[in-house]
């Protein structure tokens, strides 16, 4: 790889495929794009995948540490910092691509890195409206808010650290079927009717993106009127503390209650047969996944 690539040789090699189809608008429109630039700088300085997640992770610190302030200088400086990470959360990967150092340990470092931005973000949120106005409750609503953010991003975590679990306690092997349930598609439009009508839009609420446009409207607003910031701020406070651990609840429930983990482990997970003529079998038909032997 070229120490000193170009930024068309950057963007011919660091997206991934569907980059403009997949994941949240903020990503495709404005974070990959303009993260090439980042890109383009970091290889040039020597920096690697990992100390660019660092200094994402720092930002998305900072980030907290500022709105847990509860100053408005604090507030406008911290929603700054979180957008800085979520976009040098672009960058890491990128470098990745570039460099083929792309691994398992980076997106292990990488989840935790989100985990634990989202934490801090979300105990901040209510703890810097409780330095501001002297109301310890809003504390309260900040853990509540950080617990409702983890939960719902550890859903998918858990579930596949069950399917590993199962793996290490069978005997046998299996053949996994990937390219099947789970591939990640483009967003789903709003559905209009039942009860998704309603439940759609109150999980985009809690999604990164939607959360850092909110702060930055915020921002604004503080720059503009004190006394409608902390309005906002005290409500937005108030809305996500009841509705994130309500909906974490309700994921985690539906889960349970329809069986999603045994099934999509069924999905991914075929018991690879030992009787005679099996792999024949298996070679002659038709494959659309990248089947594998595990066990």
């Amino acid at each position: 790889m070229s120490r000193q690539p170009t930024l068309i040789q950057l963007r011919e090699r660091v997206h991934k495929q569907r980059h403009q189809e997949i994941g949240n608008w903020l990503a495709r429109r404005i974070a990959r794009p303009s993260a090439v630039y980042g890109t383009w700088l970091a290889v040039r300085l020597g920096l690697s995948a990992n100390q660019v997640t660092i200094a994402a992770l720092v930002a998305a610190l900072a980030a907290a540490g500022g709105i847990a302030s509860g100053t408005r200088v604090g507030f406008v400086s911290g929603t700054i910092l979180a957008f800085l990470s979520f976009w040098l959360d672009r960058v890491d990967g990128q470098i990745a691509r570039w460099r083929g150092t792309a691994s398992l340990d980076g997106v292990y470092f990488d989840y935790l890195m989100h985990h634990t931005a989202n934490l801090a973000l979300g105990f901040a949120l209510g703890h810097g409206l409780a330095c501001r106005t002297g109301e310890p409750t809003w504390s309260v609503a900040g853990f509540a808010i950080a617990l409702g953010w983890a939960i719902l991003s550890l859903h998918n975590d858990c579930r596949y650290k069950a399917f590993f679990q199962q793996l290490k306690r069978v005997e046998g092997s299996y053949r996994v079927d990937g390219g099947r349930g789970g591939r990640p598609s483009p967003p789903t439009p709003w559905p209009r009717v039942g009860r998704a009508a309603l439940t759609w839009p109150a999980y985009k609420l809690c999604e990164p993106h939607v959360v850092l446009i909110g702060l930055l409207v915020l921002s604004v607003v503080a720059l503009v009127s004190s006394r409608l910031w902390i309005f906002g701020w005290s409500w937005s406070v108030g809305l996500m503390a009841g509705l994130a651990p309500l909906l974490a609840c309700g994921r985690v429930a539906k889960a349970i209650r329809a069986g999603s983990t045994e099934a999509e482990f069924r999905v991914w997970f075929q018991p690879w047969s030992t009787s005679p003529g099996a792999d024949e079998l298996h070679d002659a038909e038709p494959c659309t996944g990248d089947s594998r032997r595990v066990g």
